[in-house]
């Protein structure tokens, strides 16, 4: 008969599997008294119980562990990009795996774990994390001496990241019978912080300001800041770009691949790849760049004094940071200079499509539902209208009295 007893001191979950074999099973813990685990080890039971009878009940030492299916995950991703993979791997290496544990079995992860994980991840970065991460940096390191890794402390997105991930690893669990629910499933996500990968209006360069910042950056800073300003090129775009992108007759540039994470990528969507508009400017600071530009294997446009891909966080803080600093400008992301662009280009009137092709976005809508806060309000003088079809008829309206008054 299935019950809840003690066993060595222990509260356990005695039943018998589907094919009469005696089990007995101790519920994860630690707890904090007795009457949590023993409230444990009859939850325990219930969920062997209806396993039992749906004839999906497998011995512990055949369950799946957390860390094997992550790695089964990551393989089933087979048309996935590799930044995406990469990304994924980073979150299951550096915060995942350290947290609930390589050897942990996917049927025993619970979902008050999973938000405990989440309120961990909140608060700071849990111990499992910082080590986890450090070793991380180290085998970067062996590779490359620049490597860096994402801020320490988890930032809402990468909680949030972590969560949807989680998501699709337990959901892929459930899908092969690993395990019998997603625990986190429907889980609240942490507020997004200002301004994570939107719009923040302040932040916003006028042209007046985007001319203060150009004249004030310095080499080997100013063109690729230059050329991010007036293409709206991601930062990753600038940083992949190849001198044989440059068409110097038609003054466009190719944008054909990223730099991003070590790697050089493929844009990640058909209409990244795209064409941009080089504006005199431009293309003269590009001719007089390319006579004293470092030597690059990969023919890098703006390679760093080696001829090496340049680091993203170099370019931002030594050179976005510091030239915004020299002009007397607020603090912005890189990000932000693709933001001004569209920005100010949907301000001056240029229509949808135009700056939507210029950014790579996949259609007009995304681009105006991101940038709506630009485009001119139009007053189609409704309001107006109505106002003056009541000044006109205010001399003919009559006021109704008790004795002409009709009664409904």
């Amino acid at each position: 008969m299935a019950t809840v007893r003690q066993y060595r001191d222990r509260y356990v979950a005695d039943f018998r599997d589907q094919h009469g074999r005696r089990r007995i099973e101790v519920p994860e813990g630690p707890f904090e008294t007795k009457a949590e685990e023993k409230r444990a080890a009859r939850e325990l039971l219930d969920r062997r119980l209806g396993e039992v009878k749906q004839h999906t009940f497998t011995p512990d030492r055949q369950r799946m562990d957390f860390g094997r299916l992550c790695g089964l995950f990551l393989e089933s991703k087979v048309k996935a990009r590799q930044t995406t993979l990469d990304g994924y791997r980073e979150l299951i290496d550096c915060y995942l795996v350290p947290y609930f544990g390589s050897a942990r079995k996917v049927e025993a992860l619970t979902r008050f774990e999973v938000e405990q994980f989440r309120n961990a991840m909140a608060k700071g970065t849990p111990p499992a994390v910082v080590a986890a991460r450090a070793a991380r940096l180290d085998v970067l390191r062996t590779e490359d001496p620049k490597a860096r890794l994402r801020p320490l402390k988890p930032g809402p997105r990468t909680t949030n990241k972590c969560l949807t991930l989680l998501v699709g690893i337990v959901g892929y669990a459930v899908e092969h019978g690993f395990s019998s629910r997603n625990v986190a499933a429907d889980m609240d996500k942490l507020p997004a912080a200002e301004g994570g990968g939107q719009v923040i209006e302040q932040n916003v360069l006028t042209p007046a300001e985007l001319r203060k910042l150009l004249d004030a950056a310095a080499d080997p800073w100013g063109v690729p800041i230059m050329f991010a300003a007036f293409t709206g090129a991601r930062q990753a775009e600038v940083l992949g770009l190849k001198w044989s992108d440059i068409d110097w007759n038609r003054r466009t540039a190719e944008i054909r691949r990223q730099w991003r994470r070590g790697a050089f990528y493929e844009p990640k969507t058909k209409s990244s790849r795209r064409t941009v508009e080089l504006p005199d400017e431009l293309v003269s600071a590009l001719k007089r760049w390319r006579l004293r530009c470092p030597k690059s294997e990969h023919e890098l446009a703006f390679p760093d004094r080696e001829g090496a891909p340049i680091n993203s966080s170099d370019l931002l803080r030594t050179g976005l940071h510091a030239a915004l600093r020299r002009a007397g400008l607020r603090r912005v992301r890189f990000h932000d200079l693709r933001h001004s662009f569209a920005s100010n280009l949907l301000g001056a009137g240029v229509d949808v499509v135009t700056v939507s092709k210029a950014l790579g976005h996949a259609n007009p809508h995304i681009t105006f539902t991101v940038y709506a806060h630009a485009i001119p309000k139009e007053r189609h003088g409704a309001g107006d209208a109505l106002a003056r079809l009541m000044a006109h008829s205010g001399n003919k309206v009559e006021t109704s009295t008790p004795e002409t008054a009709s009664v409904a």
